[in-house]
């Protein structure tokens, strides 16, 4: 009997729910919600559980949603730690001794109050003497776990699993590849860049392996006051503004430079006649001729069985994945990570239009050019957060040679977005020019059965707003993978 779970998201802004089936080999998407968080989570800690707990038990009554069982996500930056850490090769009873002092030794709050897990990512036995052993562990405070579960059980949910972003997105990018089978970007390693809405995680995977992990303060929210400082606009509006017509992308004006009008050739004089008396010979004045002004394994059961006591929560970051058969999807060729020149970081002017010919006026008199039009919205738009996005852009960068530094060779194969930042307008194509290596929105969903919600969302809807769903995606994969 296929098992039902759910992956509960919940963010800063927002709530988002997936609920997800296994039938077989495939995964059916049975629901998709998403609700806004009302303030009640400020900088990933829930501040108001009681709060959480009522939409997200609104969200789902609303939605007729029966399943009980759910896997959630922690975040917050002063509250959850995600890093890769090596250690000296040595036995495997010498690693259950010394990680844990690792561990502490890189909390950046009370080890005490810490709840942690780790996984090693290479085994001792592959790990040539005089070499180290990279472990990836995630680590986050007691008290802000124990928010999250209070919000689960206000819901009347029963949570089977706890886990961090970063790993749940490295689940989502091994569903959008095919399930690690499809796409040939397998042994890949890939950037996944969650944009939330206090800030950003740039993580890198490598085949079901998340191998680097770092959090910028560049989020949905900065945009939204860019916009509102930019234009003078409330904080709400910013906002409408942000989701309705901002752009990543606006085209570079053609600006043409008028060219100089031609001189006047003055006419040919005739030479005078012997006159009896001198007459005075005609004389011409040129007219003033000026041209106009010039104008970017989780080891985990694999079908959860629901029981009427909670089960103990499970923060293991094993990740075994198993191999469905999803429909084939064309392979891409790896490119280098290099620079770009393109788009332009300078903001977009509008075009300045040449003054028009004007006639009858006497020589030496100038007539200034029409005023230029007022900048449309979207290249307004563009200007207040251009500076915002190349410096996402920077941060991407930065992080690739950071991580190429401990890594010779390292090549980025691939760069996907996720998150509602993702959502923005041609924020793909600007990424994509500005960084010199594809980019692509996160869509967990492409090799999955969306029959059951397609007819009541709509198809253009679940393509839009996958990289939204792309965490609590795989929160949901957690319970099978």
């Amino acid at each position: 009997m296929a098992q039902t779970i759910l992956g509960v998201n919940m963010g800063n802004h927002s709530v988002k729910v997936v609920e997800l089936t296994r039938h077989g080999n495939s995964f059916v998407v049975q629901n998709l919600l998403v609700a806004p968080t009302q303030d009640a989570i400020v900088e990933g800690e829930v501040i108001q559980p009681d709060v959480v707990g009522q939409i997200l038990k609104e969200l789902l009554k609303g939605a007729g949603v029966k399943t009980r069982s759910a896997v959630i996500s922690v975040g917050g930056q002063r509250g959850v730690i995600v890093r890769v850490t090596e250690l000296p090769k040595m036995t495997r009873r010498e690693l259950a001794q010394a990680i844990p002092l690792e561990i502490e030794r890189h909390l950046p709050f009370q080890s005490g109050t810490a709840v942690h897990a780790y996984t090693l990512l290479k085994e001792p036995e592959e790990v040539a003497e005089g070499e180290q052993i990279p472990v990836l562990f995630a680590a986050a405070r007691e008290d802000l776990v124990n928010a999250y579960l209070m919000a689960l059980q206000e819901a009347g949910l029963s949570p089977v699993g706890v886990e961090v972003e970063p790993l749940a997105l490295t689940r989502a990018v091994y569903a959008a590849q095919g399930f690690g089978l499809r796409d040939g970007r397998g042994n890949q390693v890939v950037a996944v860049v969650n944009i939330g809405y206090e800030g950003t995680e740039i993580s890198f995977v490598e085949g079901t392996n998340l191998i680097f992990t770092r959090w910028v303060p560049v989020g949905g929210r900065h945009l939204t006051e860019d916009i509102r400082d930019h234009l003078g606009l409330s904080t709400e509006e910013a906002e409408r503004i942000k989701v309705e017509e901002a752009t990543a992308w606006v085209e570079q004006p053609q600006i043409q430079t008028p060219q100089p009008a031609a001189e006047v050739e003055p006419p040919a004089v005739p030479p005078p006649s012997a006159p009896t008396a001198p007459e005075a010979l005609p004389t011409f004045e040129l007219p003033s001729a000026e041209p106009s002004p010039p104008t970017i394994s989780f080891d985990l059961p694999t079908e959860p069985t629901p029981s009427t006591t909670p089960p103990p929560l499970d923060f293991s970051l094993e990740f075994e994945p198993t191999q469905p058969s999803p429909p084939s999807a064309p392979a891409t060729t790896p490119l280098e990570f290099l620079p770009s020149q393109t788009p332009p970081t300078a903001p977009v002017q509008p075009e300045l239009q040449p003054a028009a010919e004007v006639t009858g006026i006497p020589s030496g008199e100038w007539t200034p050019p029409p005023a230029p039009e007022s900048v449309p919205l979207q290249v307004a738009i563009y200007n207040a957060i251009s500076p915002r996005l190349m410096e996402l852009a920077g941060e991407i960068a930065r992080s690739v040679e950071f991580l190429a530094s401990q890594r010779p060779n390292l090549e980025v194969a691939h760069v996907y977005l996720a998150g509602g930042g993702a959502l923005l307008k041609d924020l793909d194509r600007f990424l994509e020019a500005q960084l010199g290596v594809p980019v692509e929105r996160l869509n967990p969903f492409q090799y999955m059965d969306l029959s059951p919600v397609a007819g009541r969302l709509g198809r253009d809807y679940l393509e839009q707003m996958a990289p939204l769903y792309a965490v609590a995606v795989g929160l949901a994969l957690w319970a099978y993978l």
